[in-house]
């Protein structure tokens, strides 16, 4: 009786869902599993997709819910959902009403119960071939939900819109600019070094540039920061320990990316940072943002939410 009453209420609810449009609740990184045929696999999702950063403290990229789907009314407008399913998993039906062909694989639909959320679903004739399933697919909903994360992180951040005087007062003096919201306060420290501030919580970005391309070396990096926020940061340094190595592209430009933890034992302060460095047309860019957020321990938005703003990066000589 119970189990039919939850359909019942999940159907009802799909189909409200259909008729208006709801806003996303739970956090930008949270992802709800629901994984009921498989309680003692529940940890599965969490190794496949999830990285942990030090900021200094431990901060995973993706916070996993694993639920029943009896529990979903609780969660129905997260943003982040997985079904995990099988033929004769105790949420079969459950699935069937959010992907009504019972076809092997892994599929996604947008939009499903709120604005912009993002529901996966997994799906195989047995437990064995749907975990097989998951494991192959992981790096790929891993992609997808970290491309959702981003884009609501994203709209955190040019909430207030866009401070277009001083994207283009900065173009202006240095030959490039990115997107920043109201409130970055700009001061130029030599005509190879400026820095941005906001507060509330406060954060920080320094650009570097060099005329002349350096090589892509991450320990050549952690130096050369340490160098530069010696100088102009009263002595800050980089935690080496906590440091992450990876590249992405700008602008379509390998990029190396740094993230971890900085401190600076002078004034007992520290936080989170990344660090983005990369040659262009035979110039060198270091592009670093910081954070000092003591009262929370999980800054990893913070530090997604300074790539996107480097990722927004513009050259004069773009059109």
């Amino acid at each position: 009786m119970w189990r039919k009453a939850t359909l019942l209420i999940f159907t009802l609810l799909v189909a409200s869902c259909q008729r208006s449009s709801y806003r996303p609740t739970g956090e930008e990184n949270e992802v709800v599993f629901i994984c009921d045929g498989i309680p003692d696999k529940i940890g599965i999702l969490d190794t496949l997709i999830n990285d942990t950063f030090y900021t200094p403290h431990e901060s995973p990229l993706f916070r996993i819910t694993p639920i029943t789907y009896q529990q979903f009314i609780t969660y129905i407008s997260y943003k982040n959902i997985v079904i995990f399913s099988f033929r004769g998993s105790p949420n079969e039906e459950f699935y069937k009403r959010v992907f009504p062909s019972l076809k092997t694989g892994v599929f996604y639909r947008t939009g499903v119960f709120s604005q912009g959320d993002i529901v996966f679903g997994i799906y195989a004739p047995t437990k064995d071939s749907a975990l097989k399933l998951i494991r192959n697919y992981g790096p790929s909903i891993k992609e997808k939900l970290l491309e959702n994360y981003m884009k609501f992180l994203e709209e955190k951040e040019y909430f207030l819109g866009f401070d277009k005087k001083l994207s283009k007062k900065i173009l202006k003096n240095h030959g490039f600019t990115f997107k920043l919201s109201p409130g970055w306060i700009y001061k130029v420290h030599n005509p190879d070094f400026f820095t941005l501030y906001k507060h509330y919580p406060d954060r920080f970005i320094f650009c570097y540039t060099y005329n002349q391309e350096k090589p892509l070396d991450p320990l050549y990096f952690i130096k050369l920061r340490d160098s530069l926020t010696t100088l102009f940061y009263d002595g800050d340094s980089i935690l080496k320990q906590t440091v992450k190595v990876d590249t992405i592209g700008v602008k379509d430009i390998p990029a190396i990316v740094l993230i971890g933890a900085w401190q600076n034992n002078k004034n007992t302060t520290g936080g989170g940072f990344i660090n983005i460095s990369f040659n262009r047309k035979g110039k060198f860019y270091m592009l670093d943002y910081g954070i000092y957020y003591p009262q929370i321990q999980d800054k990893i938005e913070y530090i997604l939410r300074g790539l996107i703003i480097f990722k927004s990066i513009k050259f004069s000589d773009e059109h």
